[in-house]
């Protein structure tokens, strides 16, 4: 069984199967001898989404149009989360859908690598929105619509080691990359406006978010709201605004799927795996001691 899980979530578009990739290699050059100790995979939340997506795009190239990569970008960010909240009480709608790959993937995770291990989980872009959902959902003691209605999927024991893992209780860290929440909530009353419980009902993680200052769908979170404010640990840019190649080139698609080669995002994710890695050792050693002075009694 692994120390730590890292679990990745990809952005809007296409899913590339080696969009972490530059993440992972950081982590394996960094940790050394301890990339032993971690179990990383990847979790898609909006595979099911994407035929629809190309099919509309498609379509749509039979008229002239200008800037096609830009609107097929905004096509997939758009339409990904739209999809998912227009049928959010429906069964077997697309928000039960990414819950349901969501829930399948930790599952599956579970069962390779240990259902009291701590999971470092790093979302990106449109991810963020599915990822806060399902956390949303599987914080609330009753929910009326997604994976979580009436308890939960069966075979499952309400308060066991699996269900407390499968509701994310074992999540250490959350980085967020260019989430697009404020997309989607901008439009409530600020009280409305409501974030996912970090430190209380069982859950402690720190919640980081990164955002770059020319990226028109990557935001900050804390100014959204008091309870934003609160559950997330810290705002990061990933480049300053005064950097003179920010000042320059202004609004960038491609600032949107950088997160992954970011220096700062892979410099702190490193040293937070480090510092878990350090624990789990630390306590492992002492239910060791503690096993053995059982033994001699």
């Amino acid at each position: 069984m692994a120390d730590i899980i890292i679990l990745a979530a990809p952005g809007m578009g296409a899913v590339d199967s080696e969009f972490a990739a530059p993440v992972f290699a950081a982590l394996r050059e960094g940790l050394g001898e301890d990339w032993s100790r971690v179990y990383c995979d990847t979790l898609v939340c909006q595979e099911h989404l994407q035929p629809n997506i190309e099919r509309i795009f498609e379509g749509m190239q039979k008229r002239d149009m200008e800037y096609l990569r830009a609107r097929k970008f905004m096509l997939y960010g758009m339409a990904e989360t739209a999809a998912q909240l227009s049928d959010i009480q429906q069964h077997g709608g697309n928000y039960e859908k990414s819950q349901e790959a969501i829930y399948r993937t930790l599952e599956r995770v579970a069962k390779k690598a240990g259902e009291n291990t701590p999971i470092v989980l790093i979302s990106h872009s449109v991810s963020c929105v599915s990822l806060s959902n399902y956390l949303w959902d599987a914080q609330r003691p009753s929910i009326s619509h997604g994976i979580w209605r009436d308890g939960g999927p069966g075979g499952v024991h309400k308060g066991s080691a699996m269900d407390l893992f499968l509701r994310l209780k074992t999540l250490s860290s959350w980085y967020t990359l260019g989430p697009t929440n404020p997309l989607w909530c901008a439009g409530l009353p600020r009280d409305k406006v409501q974030a996912v419980i970090s430190e209380t009902r069982g859950y402690r993680f720190r919640w980081k978010n990164f955002y770059h200052p020319d990226d028109l769908f990557g935001w900050p979170l804390k100014p959204l709201s008091p309870s934003y404010n609160q559950a997330v640990y810290r705002d990061y840019e990933t480049v300053p605004l005064t950097d003179w190649r920010s000042a320059s080139s202004g609004p960038q698609l491609g600032a949107h799927g950088d997160y992954w080669h970011s220096p700062l995002v892979q410099k702190m994710l490193l040293a937070d795996v480090r510092e878990l890695l350090a624990t789990q050792g630390r306590q492992r050693a002492a239910t060791a001691g503690r096993t053995r002075g059982a033994a001699t009694v």
